[in-house]
């Protein structure tokens, strides 16, 4: 077994004490409804942006820029087929379930559960190719996603895009390249130790989530296909195509490992402010976590095996 896989088992180990640990402490209400809102902010306004940031905090050559391009290409078109894809799987679903399949479809966890896999595994270069490839993804969540739920709204692109925490220190990170610079010393040092919290604090609130689950809405068997389409389906074709393109390894491993992440944690609270089935989509969330616990380290190592 290669060593990268050895790593992804271990990483997805820690990340499910992470989630364990999230479930007893929302069983103990320590984590409750009243307080939960303030470290989702604290995650997405505060860790997961320093996280990228400190990716970007390093010297960087024109192959990283070429490669972050392809990232960014294959993420895009991954995103369309996947659209695609769902829209001939669920067209016969009812309409307040067939919003959150198509979202699922489409979507996956690459930020909040992926970034902190990638820094595990790969350390920050991984983190800095996770960045350009969630970009697509990010842009077509506020466009296309949201538009899957309800009609968009004037201003809401430019207040949920680009001036969203996490694609403002792209914007930062892109100004750090372009002068090839660093922010030094213990400012630097704050950057990385404040980034360290992601993976802790999503997996958290991921088994907080799960604590409130009935088990009978675990079982919906449009759960599990969208499940399995998201953590085995879409991952598997994706790395053969990339095979066949040639596409080098590094680029192959990281745009599949991000794909095969769980269903995208908002779906759950998309549906719930924007009429879609909230129950179903929470279902959907927590059976693609709790599955991928499994499934990214068997696809990690499939991948290495084509």
């Amino acid at each position: 077994m290669s060593d990268i896989v050895s790593r992804m088992i271990d990483t997805q180990l820690l990340l499910f004490l992470y989630m364990i640990c999230g479930f007893i402490v929302s069983k103990l209400n320590i984590i409750r409804e009243d307080n939960r809102g303030v470290l989702v902010r604290l995650l997405m306004d505060v860790a997961m942006p320093m996280m990228v940031l400190n990716a970007f905090n390093k010297p960087t050559d024109p192959e990283e820029l070429k490669a972050s391009l392809l990232v960014m290409i294959i993420a895009a078109a991954c995103c369309f087929a996947q659209w695609g894809a769902g829209a001939l799987l669920w067209r016969n679903q009812p309409e307040n379930k067939r919003k959150v399949l198509m979202y699922a479809s489409m979507f996956s966890n690459a930020g909040n559960a992926g970034l902190p896999v990638l820094n595990l595994v790969f350390g920050p270069e991984g983190v800095f190719y996770g960045s350009m490839y969630l970009i697509p993804p990010r842009i077509l969540q506020w466009t296309v996603g949201m538009g899957f739920f309800l009609k968009r709204k004037k201003g809401m692109f430019v207040k949920n895009v680009l001036l969203n925490p996490m694609v403002v220190v792209v914007y930062i990170g892109f100004a750090l390249m372009a002068f090839n610079w660093q922010i030094p010393g213990v400012f630097g040092t704050a950057i990385a130790r404040l980034g360290d919290m992601t993976a802790p604090l999503s997996m958290i609130l991921i088994g907080a989530t799960l604590s409130h689950m009935r088990p009978k809405a675990l079982i919906d068997p449009a759960v599990l296909f969208a499940s399995a389409l998201r953590l085995i389906i879409f991952p598997l074709i994706t790395a053969l195509i990339l095979k066949l393109l040639h596409v080098d390894a590094m680029t192959m491993n990281l745009c599949v490992i991000l794909l095969a992440m769980p269903i995208a944690s908002n779906t759950a609270a998309m549906a719930e402010r924007y009429g879609g089935d909230y129950v179903f989509a929470s279902a959907c969330v927590s059976v693609s976590t709790l599955l991928s616990v499994v499934t990214v380290p068997v696809i990690t190592w499939l991948i290495q095996q084509i």
